[in-house]
């Protein structure tokens, strides 16, 4: 039975082979002479009867003494039932031997078995680039500092900036509701103080001086810091919207209508108890509706409005 595969192998195949006229591949470099690390092509070619298989060696072929480092395959080209197979190796070596050599084969597809036919092997010369070593080697030395340009320490900046961003987050996340509270207080409170300042000033003035302009000012003033108080605008209301927008309110009512009849219908040439009265009762107005702000904003999360107590420095 041995025998009878032996006979088989020896015999038979090479038989089939050379019954489908299957030439050898021819394979060549481009060049007779090589440089170590330098890149070099082989150029491999075969032609073989149209209906064979033919396979040309792929990327995981071992190119040993050479290394792969691109292939480059062409299309099968047929004429008159002969076809032509081809591709385009660029290797490279370094291998010290001064002559290398390389035989690239192709597999010829049969049924089941698969033929391989090798390329005559085609030899390159290692040029070399040191001809004459001196013993004992000298070596070459520097012993001079060399100043080293200092770099930015990138990764360690985004790294900085990543955790400062993480805590930032982490304390946003946990007391930011608290901080924007805290910022919307202080922001009123300031208001209210400058308020405050600007329109004690214009009563004062009015007080000393009896000129209707420092009461218009102060009244001026109190509509445009209730507008912004409020979000509403009411420095372009009438006095009668602004008591409609306040429900009615009687101290408004009174001191704006007052105020009113002194400044457009000049009845008064000096300042009397009952102007300044009308002025005390818009300032004590505006800090009763600060203080309700101020309250909305403690209590934002259930919305209720209490009565405050108030603040020292509040005038």
């Amino acid at each position: 039975m041995l025998k009878y595969l032996l006979f088989i192998v020896l015999f038979a195949l090479p038989g089939l082979v050379a019954g489908q006229q299957v030439l050898r591949p021819v394979g060549t470099f481009n060049s007779d002479t090589i440089r170590i690390g330098a890149p070099l092509q082989f150029t491999l070619v075969h032609r073989h009867p149209e209906k064979l298989e033919v396979i040309l060696p792929g990327t995981n072929y071992n190119f040993s003494p050479f290394e792969l480092v691109r292939k480059d395959f062409f299309a099968t080209k047929t004429k008159n039932g002969i076809s032509t197979d081809s591709a385009v190796y660029t290797l490279r070596t370094f291998d010290t031997k001064a002559v290398q050599s390389l035989a690239l084969p192709v597999f010829v597809l049969q049924g089941k078995d698969t033929i391989r036919v090798n390329s005559d092997s085609s030899r390159v010369i290692l040029q070399e680039l040191v001809t004459r070593v001196n013993e004992p080697l000298k070596f070459r030395f520097e012993t001079e500092l060399v100043p080293v340009e200092e770099r930015f320490d990138w990764p360690i900046l985004l790294l900085w900036i990543s955790f400062i961003s993480l805590v930032s987050s982490l304390v946003w996340l946990i007391f930011g509701q608290t901080i924007k509270t805290k910022y919307k207080l202080y922001r009123l409170r300031k208001d209210h103080l400058y308020f405050a300042s600007r329109y004690n000033a214009h009563i004062d003035r009015f007080v000393k001086t009896g000129v209707s302009q420092s009461m218009e000012k102060a009244v001026s003033l109190w509509k445009n810091y209730l507008t912004k108080l409020e979000r509403s605008a009411i420095n372009s209301f009438t006095t009668k919207e602004i008591v409609e927008f306040y429900n009615d309110n009687e101290e408004v009512n009174n001191a704006l209508r007052h105020c009113d009849k002194a400044i457009y219908g000049n009845l008064i040439t000096e300042a009397d108890a009952e102007t300044k009265e009308a002025l005390l009762m818009l300032r004590r107005f505006a800090k009763s509706r600060y203080r309700a702000n101020r309250e909305i904003i403690k209590n934002a999360k259930n919305n209720r409005q209490h009565a405050g107590v108030a603040e020292p420095g509040l005038v």
